[in-house]
């Protein structure tokens, strides 16, 4: 029983503080240890680079409310029949729905969608070599 009500505080107190952190903190706390930023520094990879993850939500998704809500939709619901990204989920397996709160993913959206980024040079050839030419901009 005492077990249970400091697991129950420790969650509770670690709550009120993600959602007292900003959009980039929340990213390096939530999702940072699955989505690398740098891929190739010899970090195992469970799950595509943020960059390459942001660049097919814009593409799909240009708007910063239409992107924002659909990162908020994916995390609550993961889907791999609406998966923008289905090669990645032949590579690493389907996204686990996640116990975030709407609030924390919605700042993590907006983060990243304003979050200015370079694609590396390398993901260009990759993605021309698995979509075609001229679409890795």
């Amino acid at each position: 029983m005492k077990t249970s009500i400091l697991l129950t505080g420790i969650l509770l107190c670690t709550n009120v503080t993600l959602a007292e952190e900003s959009g980039k903190e929340l990213f390096n706390t939530l999702c940072l240890s699955c989505h690398t930023i740098n891929p190739n520094k010899g970090i195992t990879k469970v799950a595509p680079p943020i960059f390459a993850v942001i660049k097919h939500v814009k593409s799909a998704y240009p708007q910063r409310e239409d992107f924002v809500q659909q990162i908020i939709d994916w995390v609550e619901y993961p889907d791999k029949d609406v998966s923008l990204m289905r090669g990645a989920i032949k590579k690493f397996g389907l996204m686990p729905k996640l116990p975030y709160k709407q609030e924390e993913v919605r700042k993590v959206a907006e983060f990243l969608y304003d979050k200015k980024s370079t694609l590396p040079t390398w993901y260009k050839k990759h993605y021309e070599e698995k979509h075609g030419q001229n679409k890795a901009k």
